[in-house]
């Protein structure tokens, strides 16, 4: 969790040759960026928008990022170290207050793994129910994250495989399947490598910028949903 923007805003509030008010750009990946509801949150890895919301916060009224501090400073000053071991402590107490009902499931592998309690009445899906829906289905839409799914986060190549490549082909080439790929990295790289994989579709940068969806479909058979 980066601190650095709950540090700026208190400095600004206290500083005696700083005016209290300032405009914050922070990434959406940050653990603080939701808490900060004035500030302009950008997908660090579109060049455009960041260089936008930067635009934006130069720009901005004096009046308006004072409102906007003021509702930053008024969260951090309410939000400190006691009230944050306050509502630790009632997790805790709220976890363990069921815990004896609750079913124990191992979920993931290697350092991956881990513990997780669920209610009884979770069931872990079954690979046949997957299966056996799949041949029933006249459609399937498929999203399917890049790094840490198709390839491991810690792998240092991070170039699609052959194998791979041939698997993603095998789904597109179904005509009941609609393939998507979904990952924050830019689309120039992504269509570079998946570039063999006809019919795919990317939603490079996380598909997220400003709320607005524009889909292009591409004479090189290869769909992308960018922002």
């Amino acid at each position: 969790m980066n601190l650095v923007p709950y540090k700026y805003i208190v400095c600004r509030q206290h500083s005696p040759h700083l005016e209290k008010s300032s405009m914050l750009v922070v990434s959406e990946f940050v653990g603080c960026s939701p808490s900060l509801s004035g500030a302009i949150r950008v997908n660090p890895w579109d060049i455009e928008s960041v260089a936008g919301a930067i635009n934006s916060a130069i720009t901005m009224k004096d009046s308006e990022k004072k409102l906007r501090h003021e509702k930053h400073y008024k969260y951090v000053s309410s939000h400190d170290v006691a009230y944050w071991a306050r509502i630790f402590m009632q997790d805790l107490e709220r976890a363990s207050k069921d815990h004896y009902n609750k079913r124990c499931w191992g979920i993931g592998f290697r350092l991956g793994f881990r513990v997780v309690f669920l209610s009884p009445s979770f069931r872990k899906l079954s690979p046949n129910y997957i299966v056996s829906a799949y041949k029933k289905s006249n459609r399937w839409a498929i999203f399917l994250d890049y790094d840490g799914t198709l390839v491991p986060q810690s792998s240092i190549v991070k170039a699609p495989s052959e194998e791979l490549i041939s698997i993603l082909s095998k789904l597109c080439n179904d005509p009941k399947n609609t393939v998507f790929i979904v990952s924050g990295r830019g689309r120039s790289s992504l269509s570079e490598w998946l570039a063999p994989c006809e019919w795919l579709g990317l939603a490079a940068n996380m598909g997220i910028s400003q709320g607005i969806v524009y889909i292009y479909i591409y004479k090189c058979k290869i769909k992308y949903i960018t922002y």
